[in-house]
């Protein structure tokens, strides 16, 4: 029997979820909402490689309880609303947003915290600052963009002094009680290490972790 695209990938995602507990104070999709954000995530990759327009850019997408995240570097504001316009208009999608990223097919950072969006915004910037960047630009409560600092040259930015900066950004899941996902994207001046990046993107994340953890032990 001929399996449709992307049944295997469901069957083995349901396999390695299946016994997994989903407790209500947890941020991980239920296998149930897995499945049906890997069938939703192939159905706009598969409409995207059939796009004459955006098939070129090997744009990735992600999705999150029925909320879609592509990513990708696009030359120009047409091709950012096309490709959003087609996730959205896609069945099962609640909303869809566009990360810019520096590098084309590069994966970017995110992490889901239960809290409330104000709380998580006070740990954003707490952790931002912590990490010894200055806030250039936000949108309170949506986004925050740093200034660009200079890093000395040492082997992680491959011996070449560079400069770097971070964008984040806040996208409550109003569905999904209380959930919200934050975005995470280091941008250089140099094609220095994307791994690298990754790792500072990683960093900053748990930096809003560990704030939020403060935070509440402060209270109790």
């Amino acid at each position: 029997m001929t399996r449709p695209p992307g049944t295997t990938v469901l069957v083995l995602a349901a396999a390695l979820l299946a016994g997994c507990a989903v407790t209500s104070g947890s941020t991980r999709e239920s296998v149930g909402e897995t499945i049906h954000s890997i069938s939703v995530s192939n159905t706009i990759q598969f409409r995207y490689q059939g796009d004459r327009v955006l098939a070129p850019l090997g744009l990735r997408v992600e999705t999150y309880r029925r909320e879609v995240f592509v990513s990708g570097l696009v030359q120009n504001d047409a091709q950012r609303v096309r490709a959003v316009a087609i996730a959205r208009d896609t069945p099962g999608v609640l909303a869809a947003y566009f990360v810019d990223t520096d590098l084309p097919g590069r994966p970017v950072s995110r992490a889901h915290y239960r809290a409330g969006a104000e709380q998580i915004w006070s740990a954003l910037v707490a952790a931002v600052r912590a990490a010894g960047y200055q806030v250039e630009e936000r949108r309170e409560g949506r986004s925050l963009v740093t200034s660009w600092r200079r890093l000395s040259p040492s082997w992680r930015t491959l011996w070449m002094g560079s400069q770097e900066r971070v964008r984040l950004s806040l996208f409550p899941h109003g569905h999904a009680n209380g959930v919200v996902t934050v975005i995470a994207v280091v941008d250089r001046l140099d094609e220095g290490s994307v791994s690298w990046q990754i790792e500072r993107e990683q960093a900053v994340l748990d930096g809003i972790r560990e704030a939020l953890e403060r935070a509440a032990a402060s209270r109790s």
